[in-house]
C-alpha cells in the first residue's frame, strides 16, 4: 500500500471516527460539501479525539509525535467538527435526511 493510500485510509478513518457519535460515517456525508459544519461536537469529545489522531497518525503513517500533532491540527483545522458546548438536537433529523427519511423528532 503507497503512503497515499495509507494517508487516505486514515482519513476516513478519522472522519467515521468522529462522526460515530452522530450515527453517519463518510459515505453518507460525502455528498455534502460542508458536513463538517453540519455537526457538531464538544469540546472534551474534541480533545479525545486530538489524542486519538495523534495516536493513530504517529503509528499509520510513523511520525514522530510532534509531527502527528501538527498534522492532526491541520486535520481539524480541515475536518473537524464544529465545537459546542451543547450536544446538537438536530442530529437524528440531519441522520434521517441523509438516508432519505423524514423525521419527526
Amino acid at each position: 500500500m503507497t503512503r497515499r493510500e495509507k494517508q487516505r485510509e486514515l482519513f476516513i478513518e478519522l472522519i467515521n471516527y468522529q462522526l460515530k457519535e452522530h450515527g453517519v460515517t463518510y459515505e453518507d456525508v460525502i455528498h455534502m460539501p460542508a458536513w463538517y459544519m453540519e455537526f457538531k461536537t464538544t469540546v472534551e469529545k474534541e480533545k479525545e479525539f486530538i489524542e486519538y489522531c495523534v495516536e493513530r497518525i504517529s503509528k499509520v503513517l510513523k511520525i514522530s509525535e510532534k509531527d502527528a500533532r501538527r498534522e492532526t491540527n491541520w486535520f481539524i483545522l480541515q475536518w473537524g467538527l464544529t465545537t459546542s458546548t451543547e450536544p446538537a438536537k438536530e442530529d437524528f433529523k440531519k441522520k434521517d435526511k441523509l438516508r432519505g427519511k423524514d423525521s419527526n423528532i
